[in-house]
């Protein structure tokens, strides 16, 4: 006990080293580079129409600066401008100047408070309407604001960084982007860029293959979140909808960022009558640096890259088309060579050492491209046409041979030999082959209104027909070979000599199909109590899939009240309302039936049968949650709760490795998730937005008819065991996480971000087994920390400079990363192994260790 109190002591002490030297570093640097003087000041106010309502969509510059800000949907903006120099303030729609206000010189930090400005404008053709129907769709969905955490220190980056630090949703994996939210696994995540449904990868099997996410964030311009009980109008899937929408710009701009992971370049402009908007991004990533911090050492060739185009024109006031245009290609080459994993006790310390030969290839290309007719015929009518085609293109083919060995460890502190190997215990081979291919089409067209019948009562419709062409050829096994003795062998009963020699594991599947599906949906939405500012949306979805011949109805409903309306302000994350002046609560709920219709992989048994009668998986859910507002410090808070329970029939059991979902191709559980979740947002430090988020989780499954036979290890009598509710997968009991940001009080140019998450263990089991009621066993929690160092070294909006040189430049961003700044081994998954008497070691497989990064971002 003593030499492990001593060695945990040391440990934590060097912890504590690593973290002083790391920000004594980070400090250090950002203090010597030079800076540059912080003359700024802010404009805040309110924008309304003449009638007193509040205007979204209207953009708020300074003549002859290129910084602007954009009112919201409650019509508030924050706008920095320079000091020192007298301004001309404009108020424009669609590009089209409404009004001009000047302003005398403001003191470097002034914040001035403009008093609510109101344009007279005729704003009935499509600016109204499309404000109002925001602010009208975002009632009930969780609004995020990605721009105010662009900068959260994470691998995997992106949005889905941001969405994976939200109370609900958990990711145990930082090499992934994908995500669970309160019990779901990855497939029952809905995602929409501008109204267009996004689709994941059918073949990848690891986080480190995924490459690069569709959604670009560069080009997002806000995104709304529900991690349940969202409306109908959003599609057929269980979990969460992510409803992403890209910027319109309207003068031009060019960003590129740099960093140890790749390049990014997005440039976007208007023409001069503001009727084109245009934004165009490509972005390069290679995950080999990362990559070469995991044990198993080799030669990896990662090499992700993607473009897109979002193009949008107002044919007239009342028509605009738009055009998104996506284009991915994603290729993975790995090399392995060896591996040495240290693992086990304090009293049994084991390392497994392989030698490899094969590699690995995987290549999968996304395609798409989605045509937009919007047509705002007046301010209370609002008809969309939409028609997108999609496409991918995936393939994946190993051969991986190891031979292992596995060796008992030193464990005896002081000794010479301390941490080398003692002896080998354990000999083997294992081989992985695979020739996988995927191929699918995904053609849409759908159509949807929104209609205000009048000040209380609106209306949303959609009808939608989606074609889909798959073509899948699959030819998987694994092979283990443990001392000459290969494992599984058949034995014949008579003579008991080993006769047929079968390989662990056999998949081999071909599948060709056209189907269709036909979905709609209405819902409408009536206002009971305007001075409580209450809604209830009653709808229901309709979905008809003719592979199946299923029909599933789902009706749901929302209700929001607001008992103090009149001081409530939405607070949006990083966009809060400084006129808060007391504590404001909404209340909100939801319930209804949330299915899911299969696609691809739940149509496919472990073994590569075919499973064409498999049904949709059907779930009742409910939510009840609450918002309070309030202020601290002096500053605006958000305290979030939401408990919710699913019950869930018609699941289809599956087991998950690593991101690789297998389902066991039947509809024979009931199951349910049940939980609460918490989230702080605020300004821990002022204007520096921060949150945490706690959840609360259980999710478990009951396959039907399931038993097994267990015997006495004494008596040798045998049992029937009925094993009842057992863990689902992602039953991961508590999740935590934090991201906070702060500043050096007199250069808050200088600053720091931290990402903080801890999540329980997962359930897992020995392979081979498609009975997932032996997944008895927890991986170790996950743990990790991140810290990045930033540095504003040039704003424009904000300072003036001598250098000719900087005319050029918006701003220019700075950061150093460290991930995994603790050095945690989180465990991912594990590698099955036998040694010379039989036994099973379940062998870690670490996620990545500690890696530095920097980020170079310049704005034209």
């Amino acid at each position: 006990m003593a030499k492990l109190s001593k060695r945990f002591a040391k440990k934590a002490f060097s912890n504590l080293k690593i973290i002083r030297v790391y920000t004594f570093i980070g400090v250090s640097l950002f203090l010597a580079l030079s800076s540059f003087g912080q003359k700024h000041a802010t404009i805040s106010g309110l924008v309304k129409d003449t009638t007193g309502t509040p205007l979204g969509n209207i953009r708020i510059m300074a003549a002859g600066s290129r910084e602007s800000a954009i009112t919201g949907i409650d019509g508030k903006y924050t706008l920095h401008v320079a000091s020192e120099v007298p301004l001309k303030i404009e108020f424009r729609y669609l590009t089209i100047l409404q009004k001009e206000i000047d302003i005398d010189k403001l003191t470097p930090g002034q914040v001035f408070q403009l008093s609510d400005v109101v344009l007279p404008g005729n704003f009935d053709a499509t600016g109204v309407t499309i404000t109002d129907s925001s602010r009208r769709k975002n009632r009930y969905m969780e609004v995020i604001n990605p721009h105010n955490y662009e900068y959260i220190p994470n691998v995997s980056g992106g949005i889905e960084g941001t969405i994976k630090m939200l109370a609900g949703v958990s990711s145990n994996n930082e090499l992934s982007s994908q995500y669970s939210v309160r019990g779901g696994n990855y497939d029952e995540n809905l995602v929409y860029i501008n109204d267009i449904e996004i689709y994941r990868p059918q073949l990848v099997r690891a986080g480190q293959e995924e490459g690069l996410s569709i959604v670009n964030s560069d080009m997002v311009q806000n995104l709304l979140f529900s991690a349940g009980g969202f409306e109908a109008r959003y599609g057929d899937k269980m979990s969460s909808v992510l409803d992403i929408h890209y910027k319109e710009p309207d003068s031009f701009a060019l960003r590129t960022n740099f960093s140890l992971l790749g390049a990014s370049g997005e440039v976007e402009g208007a023409s001069k009558d503001g009727r084109l908007k245009y934004m165009v991004g490509v972005r390069y990533r290679s995950s080999k640096y990362l990559l070469n911090s995991l044990d198993v050492q080799g030669d990896y060739q990662p090499s992700f890259v993607d473009g897109q185009a979002y193009l949008s024109y107002d044919i007239t006031d009342r028509l605009r088309v738009s055009y998104l245009s996506y284009y991915g290609n994603n290729y993975y080459l790995s090399v392995p060579q060896s591996e040495t994993t240290q693992f086990g006790t304090a009293t049994q310390a084991v390392q497994l050492v392989v030698a490899f030969d094969g590699q690995q290839i995987l290549q999968y290309a996304t395609y798409l491209n989605g045509l937009t007719f919007d047509y705002h015929p007046n301010k209370k009518n609002d008809i969309k046409f939409i028609t997108s085609f999609y496409t991918i293109d995936e393939s994946e083919n190993y051969d991986i041979l190891g031979a292992y060995q596995l060796q008992e460890l030193n464990n005896q502190l002081g000794t010479t030999g301390f941490g080398k190997a003692n002896y080998t215990f354990g000999y083997g081979e294992f081989l992985y082959h695979a020739r996988d291919s995927y191929y699918s089409t995904i053609y849409n067209n759908e159509v949807k209104g929104f209609h205000t019948l009048n000040d209380k009562i609106d209306v949303q419709w959609g009808i939608k027909f989606q074609h889909e062409h798959v073509e899948a050829s699959l030819n998987e096994y694994h092979y283990i070979d443990s001392v000459d003795y290969s494992v599984p062998q058949s034995v014949d009963p008579r003579t008991g000599l080993r006769t047929v020699l079968n390989v662990n594991s056999y998949l081999y599947s071909r599948l060709s199909g056209d189907w269709n599906r036909y979905m709609g949906y209405a819902e409408g939405t009536y206002r009971i109590m305007p001075q409580y500012n209450s809604y209830l949306t009653l709808g229901a979805r309709g979905n008809y899939w003719d592979f199946n011949h299923e029909f599933l109805l789902s009706p749901r409903a929302q209700f929001a009240f607001e008992p103090n309306a009149d001081f409530n302000r939405r607070v949006i994350m990083g966009g809060y309302d400084d006129s808060i002046q007391k504590k404001s609560i909404r209340l909100r709920a939801a319930t209804g039936i949330y299915q899911q219709p299969p696609f691809f992989k739940e149509l496919i048994a472990p073994d590569g049968t075919f499973v064409p009668g498999i049904k949709a998986q059907k779930s009742a859910q409910a939510v009840i949650g609450s918002d309070v507002t309030f202020k601290m410090w002096n500053r605006p808070f958000k305290w979030t709760t939401e408990i919710y329970y699913k019950y869930i029939w018609d699941l289809i059991p599956y087991k998950v490795d690593d991101v690789h979902i297998t389902y066991l191709g039947n509809n024979n559980a009931i199951g349910y998730a049940t939980g609460i979740d918490f989230q702080l947002n605020g300004e821990l430090v002022k204007e520096a937005p921060s949150w945490l988020s706690l959840s609360l989780l259980s999710t478990q499954q009951n396959l039907i008819g399931d038993s097994y036979v267990k015997t006495d290890p004494v008596s040798g009598k045998q049992s029937t065991v009925y094993p009842g509710f057992i863990p689902r997968p992602t039953d991961q009991r508590v999740r935590f996480s934090l991201f906070f940001q702060d500043y050096l009080p007199k250069h808050p140019s200088y600053k720091v971000h931290l990402n903080l998450v801890f999540g329980s263990g997962l359930p897992f089991g020995p392979p081979g087994t498609l009975n997932v009621y032996g997944d008895t066993l927890r991986l170790p929690p996950y743990e990790r920390v991140d810290i990045g160092f930033s540095k504003l070294f040039w704003d424009r909006s904000k300072q003036k400079s001598n250098i000719k040189a900087l005319k050029y430049f918006r701003s220019i961003w700075f950061s150093i990363e460290v991930f995994n700044l603790l050095q945690i081994n989180n465990t991912l998954s594990y590698l099955w192994v036998q040694d010379v008497n039989g036994g099973e070691w379940a062998v870690p497989s670490y996620l990545t260790s500690r890696r530095l990064n920097f980020q170079l971002e310049l704005k034209f």
